[in-house]
């Protein structure tokens, strides 16, 4: 239970990053890399949905949608 606790606070904190550098600090960017830890639907909808492009390797448990 631990470690799912630690994992959506850990990725509701990197969503939040990168709303900040979108949002707030508007620095001009146009791909985001990250490792396959952070490849969830719901974080690469938000980078989708802002227009960027992301690069990550996929485990092998993610679904092909």
């Amino acid at each position: 239970m631990l470690q799912k606790v630690t994992k959506k606070r850990e990725l509701d904190h990197v969503e939040e990053m990168i709303l900040n550098v979108v949002n707030k600090k508007k620095l001009p960017f146009k791909t985001v890399l990250m490792d396959s830890w952070y490849a969830t639907q719901r974080l690469m909808g938000l980078i989708d949905n802002l227009g960027k492009i992301y690069y990550c390797p996929l485990k092998i448990n993610r679904e092909r949608r």
